[in-house]
C-alpha cells in the first residue's frame, strides 16, 4: 500500500462527513475576518481582542475567569487593527486612522456607499484604560513624525518600567528609537540610525544593543552593533526574501533577538542548505542552534522584553521549540491538542497563569484559544472566520511519491468538501513560486477556493524547492522546464494511479515561476492538461534572465541567478528550449493569462510576449490585465474577485462537461 492510500483511507470518514456541504462563494472568501488578534494580560486575567461588528471595529475586553465581556468600543471610521497590554491597567491600541478624520466622518453619514476602504489611511497607537476611557496618543509632542504613514511600531514594553515602551518612527527619513510614556503620550529620543535601517534590538532590560539594516535590492539584511553616541559596527549580512506568498512567512521582526545579553540570529548555512541560529558572543560568532534535517524559520520573542527563549521548524506544518525545559513541557502538552496543525503561543501572560494559543492549518484560516496553564485547560476562543466555516473547506494532508528517477518528493493535496473517494475527480495542479520556496501543510484562500469548486489540488515541493537542504534545492538548478517540470506530470501520474482523478480532467494552475511552470506543462506534454492558467508567469526566460541581471546590483545574485536559472552567455540555447513564448506553436489547449501591468519583478512584457505567441500560431489565449497591480496579486478584494470569478469559469469550461454543470 503507498504513502498516499494509507493515508486516504484515515481520512477518508472526514472527507465524508462534509460531503453535502453547500459551496463557498467568493464573498465568503473575501469577508473580513471576526476577530483579528487577541492578547492575554499580564495578570493573567483578561484577553484584549479586536472584532469587526458589520461596520464598525471594535476592541473587546474579556474577563478570562468569569467568562463574560468587560467592555466592547470602537469606530467605523477610526479602526483598531491590534491590540496589546502596556500593564495590567491600560491597553495599547494600534489604530488606522483616515487623513482628515473629521471629513470622513461626514462623509461617512451622508455618503449611502460610503466604504471607509476608499480612504488612506495612517497607522497610530492610543493608550487607554480597559473601558477604552482616558485615550492618550502616543507620540503626540513629537511634530517631526506625526505625517509618518506608520506610528504604531512597538519595538519593547519595558516590563520593568510599566510607565513606559520603546517605539521606532521615521523622523526626517531616518528610522529613530524613542521612549515613550504610556500615560502622557509624550516621547524622548534615543537613537536614530541610517538610510536603510529597519529595526531596532534591545536587551532585557530595553538597552539598546543592536540595529538592523535592510537593502530591498541586494535583498540583504545587515546586522550593527550599538557602540554608543550613535556608532555602529557591522556585525554580519543575511539575507531575506520578502517575496515567500507563504501566508505565515517570516517577517523581521523573527530574525534577530537577544539571549542573556547575547545576540542571536536566523542565518542559512550554505553547506547545508538550512537555517540555523548564531549567537555572537563576545564578538565572536559560534553556531548556537543547527538542526541537520530540518530547517529553523524563525526564533521565539518573549512578549513583553524580546528576549528569545525559543526557535520555530517547519516541515510538514510549524512546530517550536523553547530552550527553558518546563516551557517546553508546558507546550508538549498543548501540542496533544493540535495533532496535524500549526499552533504557537501568541501571547502568555507574565505570571505565567495564561496564555492565547493560536492554530492554523489546511482547512483552518486560525482559531485562538485560551490556555490555563496551571489547571492545563485549553478552550475555544473564537474562530476568526465565520464565513468560511471548516466543514465547507477542503481537507489537506501530506503525499510522497517517487519522480522517475526515484527522487522522493513531497506533496500537499487537497480534497473538496463533496469527495468520498467513489468516483475520479478533475485535479489542478498548482505548483508554487519562487520556485525556491515551499508549500506546507497549510491554509490557503486560492487553494481552497479551487478545491472548494469540486477539485482535487496538489502542490508539490518538485525539486529545487527549500526546506529539504542544499542537495534538494540544488537539483532543481537550471532545471525550469526539465525535471522540475517532470515531477510535476509525475505528480499527475500517481494521483492517475492511485485512481483518484480523472486523467482526462487535468489543469495546471501557477503564478510567478509557477506560471512558467503552468506553461511549459502546456509546451511539453500538450496530451496531458486540458488548460492552463498562468498568473504573472514568465514565458521568455532570456528576457527575464536579463531583467534580473541588471535589476540586482549583487554579484552574489548574479551569480545565484545564473547558476539556478541559466547564464545567457553559456546557456543561450537552453535557455530558448524551454521559453514558453517561443514554444507557444506545440500548445494545444486554451490558455488563461492574467498579469498585473505594475509588476517589478516578472515584466508585463513578459505576458504580451506569450500572448502575441499564441494568436500568431492561432492558439487559444485569454488576457486579462489586472490595472496599477504589482506581482502579489492577491491584495486588493478588486483583483481578488477578478482572478477568482475568471479562473472559476475557465476551469469549468475546461474540466466541467455540460451535463455536470446541469447536475
Amino acid at each position: 500500500m503507498s504513502k498516499f492510500s494509507s493515508l486516504f483511507i484515515v481520512l477518508f470518514p472526514i472527507l465524508h462527513l462534509s460531503a453535502y456541504a453547500q459551496k463557498l462563494t467568493v464573498d465568503d472568501f473575501l469577508a473580513a475576518p471576526d476577530m483579528l488578534t487577541a492578547k492575554v494580560s499580564p495578570n493573567g486575567k483578561f484577553v484584549a481582542s479586536t472584532w469587526n461588528f458589520e461596520d464598525q471595529r471594535s476592541v473587546v475586553i474579556f474577563d478570562i475567569e468569569n467568562a463574560k465581556v468587560v467592555s466592547r468600543f470602537g469606530d467605523n471610521v477610526i479602526r483598531p487593527y491590534d491590540v496589546t497590554w502596556a500593564n495590567d491597567n491600560r491597553i495599547l491600541v494600534k489604530l488606522l486612522v483616515p487623513y482628515n478624520t473629521k471629513k470622513v466622518r461626514r462623509e461617512s453619514e451622508s455618503k449611502d456607499d460610503f466604504d471607509i476602504d476608499d480612504y488612506f489611511m495612517f497607522g497610530r497607537i492610543i493608550s487607554a484604560d480597559l473601558n477604552g476611557e482616558g485615550a492618550i496618543a502616543l507620540m503626540n509632542d513629537e511634530g517631526s513624525v506625526k505625517r509618518n504613514v506608520n506610528l504604531a511600531r512597538i519595538t519593547h514594553f519595558l516590563p520593568d518600567d510599566p510607565e513606559h515602551i520603546l517605539m521606532s518612527a521615521y523622523r526626517r527619513e531616518r528610522l529613530t528609537l524613542f521612549k515613550v510614556n504610556v500615560s502622557s503620550g509624550e516621547s524622548e529620543k534615543i537613537v536614530s540610525g541610517g538610510r536603510f535601517t529597519v529595526a531596532y534590538v534591545n536587551d532585557k532590560a530595553g538597552n539598546l544593543f543592536f540595529k538592523y539594516d535592510y537593502k530591498p535590492v541586494a535583498k540583504t539584511i545587515e546586522i550593527f552593533k550599538y557602540n554608543g553616541q550613535e556608532e555602529w559596527s557591522s556585525v554580519d549580512v543575511i539575507y531575506f526574501d520578502e517575496d515567500d506568498e507563504d501566508k505565515n512567512k517570516v517577517e523581521f521582526k523573527d530574525l534577530v533577538g537577544i539571549k542573556d545579553g547575547q545576540l542571536v540570529y536566523r542565518k542559512l548555512n550554505e553547506n547545508s542548505g538550512f537555517h540555523e541560529l548564531i549567537l555572537l558572543k563576545d564578538d565572536k560568532k559560534e553556531v548556537f542552534v543547527s538542526l541537520p534535517k530540518t530547517d529553523i524559520v524563525s526564533v521565539i520573542r518573549q512578549g513583553m522584553d524580546n528576549e528569545v527563549i525559543g526557535y520555530t521548524t517547519l516541515t510538514d506544518i510549524y512546530r517550536s521549540y523553547y530552550f527553558d525545559e518546563s516551557r517546553q513541557a508546558v507546550y508538549e502538552k498543548a501540542s496533544a491538542y493540535f495533532k496535524g496543525e500549526n499552533f504557537s503561543f501568541s501571547s502568555v501572560s507574565t505570571n505565567q497563569t495564561h496564555a492565547i494559543v493560536k492554530s492554523w492549518g489546511a482547512n483552518n484560516p486560525v482559531t485562538y484559544f485560551t490556555y490555563d496553564l496551571v489547571n492545563d485547560e485549553i478552550k475555544k476562543f473564537n474562530y476568526a472566520y465565520s464565513a468560511l466555516p471548516s466543514e465547507k473547506l477542503a481537507s489537506g494532508f501530506k503525499a510522497q511519491y517517487l519522480a522517475r528517477d526515484k527522487m522522493l518528493i513531497n506533496a500537499y493535496i487537497y480534497a473538496p468538501p463533496s469527495f468520498d473517494g467513489s468516483k475520479a475527480l478533475p485535479l489542478v495542479v498548482m505548483p508554487h513560486g519562487g520556485p525556491q520556496s515551499r508549500n506546507s501543510l497549510n491554509y490557503n484562500d486560492f487553494t481552497q477556493f479551487i478545491a472548494t469548486r469540486g477539485y482535487i489540488v496538489i502542490k508539490p515541493n518538485f525539486r529545487g524547492s527549500t526546506g529539504y537542504g542544499k542537495a534538494f534545492e540544488e537539483s532543481g538548478y537550471k532545471e525550469w522546464g526539465g525535471k522540475m517540470q517532470e515531477d510535476l506530470e509525475d505528480a499527475v501520474a500517481f494521483l492517475i494511479k492511485e485512481g483518484l482523478v480523472d486523467a482526462s480532467k487535468v489543469c495546471i494552475v501557477g503564478a510567478s515561476y509557477g506560471g512558467y511552470a503552468a506553461l511549459m506543462g502546456a509546451v511539453k506534454t500538450p496530451d496531458m492538461f486540458q488548460c492552463v492558467v498562468s498568473i504573472n508567469g514568465v514565458t521568455h526566460l532570456p528576457e527575464q534572465v536579463e531583467f534580473d541581471l541588471n535589476k540586482f546590483e549583487s554579484e552574489e545574485l548574479h551569480n545565484f541567478i545564473k547558476e539556478s536559472i541559466g547564464d545567457p552567455d553559456v546557456d543561450a540555447d537552453m535557455l530558448k528550449a524551454r521559453s514558453p513564448a517561443l514554444l507557444a506553436k506545440n500548445i494545444k489547449v486554451p490558455v488563461l493569462l492574467i498579469h498585473g501591468d505594475k509588476d517589478d519583478v516578472v515584466p508585463y512584457e513578459q505576458a504580451e510576449m506569450m500572448e502575441k505567441a499564441m494568436k500568431k500560431h492561432n492558439k487559444t489565449v485569454e488576457f486579462i490585465t489586472l490595472e496599477d497591480t504589482g506581482h502579489s496579486i492577491f491584495y486588493y478584494d478588486d483583483d481578488i474577485r477578478t482572478v477568482y470569478d475568471a479562473v472559476e469559469r475557465f476551469l469549468a469550461e475546461s474540466l466541467v462537461t455540460k451535463k455536470e454543470q446541469a447536475n
